[in-house]
């Protein structure tokens, strides 16, 4: 058994960093400020939480272990979905802001549940399921809340190009089309291997050019390290479900 692909090793070293930057660094967990702030034990969970995904992140790299850890990591994410983003989206569906974060959860649930469904399945229960298509599909459909964003907040996405680059609010626009155009492609199949490689490419791109000078910038900044992990996640989630594309049908049915 081997690992899907290099979008694999991507998503599992975005994972293991954030794992290993929430156990040692206190306060950092992304997704931890969703939490209510009323709760008595929200600022012990930062260590077994963030173990649990430099865990997953790890396991994710060693083949034997890999497709559990995807499993795992997918069940995780869906049960952070549905108690932290679903009921912030209920109480504020008009703010965009929500939808993105949600957004990026998702793609994270996709990134999973493709590389759970890529891995070949041996004996036991976890040889049942996986749906490669079902993984394509969620990581679609995350696309339009993060592609809204940079219309919503042109203010704050323009900025973040590099000043050497020119027309920094048409690049902005650009790249927000760019997200939900390429979601489209891949949920209703027109030219879906085309659009997630250039979804990878264009994040890719954005961790490279923005957020690695950012974090070498202001290393001690937590905001950009944040930002730096979610990026390599997304693009390992990008490039992984790219992958998953090449020959593969767009049936349902079970993939092995």
């Amino acid at each position: 058994m081997r690992i899907t692909g290099p979008g694999q090793a991507i998503f599992a070293l975005g994972f293991a960093v954030i794992g290993a930057l929430s156990v040692g660094w206190h306060g950092f967990a992304p997704g931890w400020e969703l939490l209510p702030k009323w709760l008595p034990w929200r600022n012990t969970l930062f260590i077994p939480y963030g173990a649990l995904l430099l865990a997953s992140g790890v396991a994710l790299l060693i083949p034997p272990t890999a497709k559990p850890a995807a499993f795992a990591l997918a069940v995780l994410l869906l049960i952070r979905l549905l108690l932290l983003h679903v009921p912030r989206v209920a109480m504020h569906p008009l703010i965009e802001a929500v939808w993105e974060s949600m957004g990026e959860n998702i793609i994270y649930l996709g990134g999973a549940w493709t590389i759970f469904s890529l891995l070949p399945g041996r004996s036991g229960i976890l040889a049942k399921f996986g749906n490669v298509r079902a993984g394509q599909i969620v990581f679609a459909l995350a696309t339009p809340g993060i592609g809204l964003s940079h219309f919503f907040y042109l203010n704050m996405t323009a900025p973040l190009i590099p000043s050497w680059l020119p027309f920094h609010v048409p690049l902005a626009y650009f790249t927000g089309a760019a997200w939900i155009a390429g979601g489209l492609g891949i949920f209703f199949g027109v030219l879906p291997r085309l659009a997630a490689t250039l979804l990878a490419i264009m994040v890719s791109l954005f961790t490279l050019m923005i957020w690695v000078p950012a974090v070498i910038a202001t290393p001690a900044n937590l905001s950009d390290w944040t930002e730096i992990c979610s990026s390599v996640a997304i693009t390992g989630a990008a490039w992984t479900v790219a992958e998953s594309l090449r020959g593969r049908s767009w049936s349902f049915a079970r993939d092995r």
